[in-house]
Formats: structure tokens, C-alpha cells, sequence
């Protein structure tokens, strides 16, 4: 059995190994050993790696420069002069919404979060974290839901008033 002796720590290692069983280090591939009685086989040319292109250097003047790049503010930042278009937040949008099933259908159980999303845009509007929602929408969105708050609480109490005195007949 042939052995190999490690270029970095003097290892004997098993032929046919990749690495050092001892360091780790890598191995290069192993010509096969000579046949004993013969000639050694016919072996392609190693091929080699072309060497690598240098490419010429273009003068300094050869492109020409980028354009400048617009460098964005921070959020809550406006530069000078940006239109202040005040647009209604998603989450007064959604208050609209569910204000609006409240009244039809869902009672109470959409004029809650309506409330509670109407008031977070309400919240950041006074705290100045969001200069260009519109206080006026996200203001109507959370009196729409209160509203619609009593007047389903309203509706339920009659609905179940009128059904005990029905069943008093009974």
C-alpha cells in the first residue's frame, strides 16, 4: 500500500486521499504509479488555463459622468417646496369601510376596530408622523364609527326588547 506524505504537517496519508487525515489540508491529485513492467499509458497534454486578458485602461475623459442620483429624505422629511397633497392612510380608508358594514351588517364587530384604526391615523396626524394624511377624513372615519357603534348597540337592544315582550304573549 502506498502512502503519501503531507506537504504541511508530514502525515503519512492512505493513497487516493483528498485531504490530510491529520490538518485538513487539501491535496493535490496524484499521478497514478507506473505500471511495473511497462511503459507508462498514453496521457492527454495537460491543458493549461489561458492566461488572463489585460484589458487597456480607457483615459479618464474616454465616459462620460453618471448622472447625479436624487437622494431620498427620510421618512417624515420634506424637502422645500413638495406639494403637500393631503391624502386619506390606509387605515382610514379601512374605518370607512367597516364603519360602513357596521351600519348593514356587522354591528359592533366592525365599528370596534374601525374606531381603533381611525384613531391610529388621528394619533400620527397630531404627533406629526404623517404630514400628508387628512385629519378631516380620518376624523369622519372614527365619528362614522362611533356612531354606527350606538346605533347598532341601539338596534340590538330594541331587537332584543321587542323579542322578550313577544314572548311574554306567549
Amino acid at each position: 500500500m502506498n502512502e503519501v506524505i503531507c506537504p504541511r504537517c508530514g502525515a503519512a496519508i492512505p493513497e487516493g486521499s483528498a485531504f490530510c487525515q491529520t490538518c485538513g489540508t487539501p491535496l493535490a491529485a496524484q499521478p497514478p504509479a507506473a505500471p511495473a513492467g511497462g511503459s507508462p499509458p498514453d496521457q492527454p497534454a495537460a491543458t493549461q488555463p489561458p492566461p488572463p486578458v489585460a484589458f487597456p485602461t480607457p483615459p479618464s475623459n474616454a465616459y462620460p459622468p453618471p448622472p447625479p442620483v436624487a437622494i431620498a429624505a427620510p421618512p417624515g422629511v420634506y424637502p422645500p417646496g413638495f406639494p403637500a397633497v393631503q391624502v386619506a392612510g390606509n387605515n382610514t380608508k379601512w374605518a370607512i369601510g367597516l364603519g360602513i358594514a357596521s351600519l348593514f351588517c356587522c354591528g359592533p364587530f366592525a365599528a370596534v376596530p374601525g374606531i381603533f384604526l381611525a384613531k391610529k391615523d388621528m394619533d400620527d396626524i397630531a404627533a406629526g408622523r404623517a404630514p400628508l394624511l387628512n385629519d378631516g377624513w380620518a376624523k369622519g372615519a372614527f365619528y362614522l364609527n362611533i356612531a354606527s357603534l350606538g346605533i347598532s348597540i341601539l338596534f340590538i337592544c330594541l331587537f332584543w326588547g321587542r323579542l322578550g315582550m313577544l314572548w311574554r304573549h306567549f
